[in-house]
């Protein structure tokens, strides 16, 4: 029985296609789903010896190394004001990225006030090591990785995931080690959340990972 030459080159276009979409399919399931992610991110916590968080409770760590650890809560009215920020920046990862910071300067300004002590100073000076209230990168990514995770735990993050914090830099090549916590946006670009440069209440650095890891 004959072909139609119609039926044939629809079939031949179908075949040619096929890879494509294949390969289409086969990313699309390959991402990484939000718990796969925040087991990742958890995993971090654990292999640092640190407390992750659990539903809306984080165990904030400072001090430096997390030597100091206080359990605070973020629900609540803290919460309601957080997902209102972050509601608005749903038009676009961009958006969501500056509501993001938003929400990071209320948390730090939060726990600040929360854990008392001498107000934080940015950059972790080494004579402030083990001071009650004062942290160091690691404290800050801790933190933040924390808070992240119950953004995302809540639903309030639309355009990111949180990955496991990154660090840069191990001394041979001149730079002291440094970590950040880290989220990664719907292209698959990577973005580091970093408030260690920054007091209490100030916006994050939020840039790039790939220009983080490079910055000393």
């Amino acid at each position: 029985m004959l072909k139609h030459p119609v039926s044939m080159a629809i079939g031949t276009s179908m075949m040619k296609a096929m890879p494509l979409f294949i390969s289409v399919v086969v990313a699309i399931f390959s991402l990484p789903s939000s718990a796969s992610a925040s087991q990742a991110a958890l995993s971090w916590f654990k292999s640092q010896g640190f407390v992750g968080p659990e539903g809306t409770r984080i165990i904030a760590c400072h001090g430096y190394g997390c030597s100091r650890r206080q359990v605070v809560s973020v629900d609540g009215g803290w919460l309601g004001r957080a997902r209102a920020i972050l509601k608005g920046g749903r038009a676009s990862a961009e958006a969501e990225r500056q509501a993001l910071s938003q929400v990071v300067s209320i948390y730090t300004a939060y726990l600040a006030a929360s854990i008392g002590g001498k107000r934080d100073v940015p950059g972790s000076p080494a004579g402030m090591s083990g001071v009650h209230g004062q942290m160091d990168c690691l404290d800050e990514t801790a933190n933040t990785t924390s808070l992240l995770l119950v953004l995302q735990g809540q639903g309030l993050l639309a355009h990111h995931q949180v990955e496991p914090p990154e660090s840069r830099g191990f001394f041979l090549d001149g730079r002291y080690p440094h970590f950040s916590a880290v989220i990664v946006d719907e292209s698959g670009t990577e973005w580091a959340v970093d408030p260690w440069r920054r007091a209490p209440g100030q916006k994050p650095e939020i840039l790039p990972l790939v220009q983080w890891r490079q910055d000393s």
